[in-house]
């Protein structure tokens, strides 16, 4: 099938369109069908590349789930994905399930907000979020989680790291 060539489009009164992109006839078919040909490949059966999320944004998610389920006090949500089995486990030393220790000691916390202040790491396994809590009723709170990547996924192993584990930021001088 023989392709026209792209036709200028016509105002009302006959003149040729000049404005940029016009066209009609064969050309706005010719778009059409080059659209077309574009989109096709999104209904195909091969899986859509994924976005892979940097550490300290994967990190700071976490670490924002986290602020989110304590003030919804969906104590589930932290004891099965938010934190690390070690820290689980340290919990429950006390004699306690994981959920039950976390109702108690967030259940009396009301307008509670948690800000994400820094995120650093120490190698590729371990990260530190400087957080600011506050809650109505209590001072408010400046302390370091630690994470711990545990296969794909980032957990939080210490609620209140020592300041002394903590890298400090790495800082570059030019001349």
């Amino acid at each position: 099938m023989p392709v026209s060539p792209v036709v200028p489009a016509r105002t009302r009164r006959g003149a040729p369109d000049r404005r940029r992109g016009a066209v009609t006839g064969a050309g706005a078919a010719a778009a059409t069908l080059l659209t077309g040909v574009l989109l096709a490949g999104c209904g195909s059966d091969e899986e859509p590349a994924k976005v892979v999320a940097s550490p300290e944004v994967r990190v700071r998610t976490v670490v924002r789930q986290f602020g989110v389920a304590s003030a919804a006090k969906d104590y589930q949500a932290i004891c099965d994905r938010l934190i690390a089995k070690t820290l689980s486990d340290n919990v429950e030393e006390l004699g306690l399930p994981c959920e039950l220790a976390f109702k108690e000691g967030l259940e009396s916390v009301r307008g509670a907000s948690l800000r994400i202040d820094a995120v650093r790491f120490a190698g590729a396994s371990k990260a530190f979020a400087k957080v600011h809590t506050s809650a109505v009723g209590q001072a408010p709170s400046d302390d370091t989680l630690e994470l711990v990547l545990v296969g794909r996924s980032w957990r939080i192993s210490s609620l209140n790291a020592p300041a002394s584990s903590v890298p400090k930021p790495v800082q570059v001088k030019f001349w």
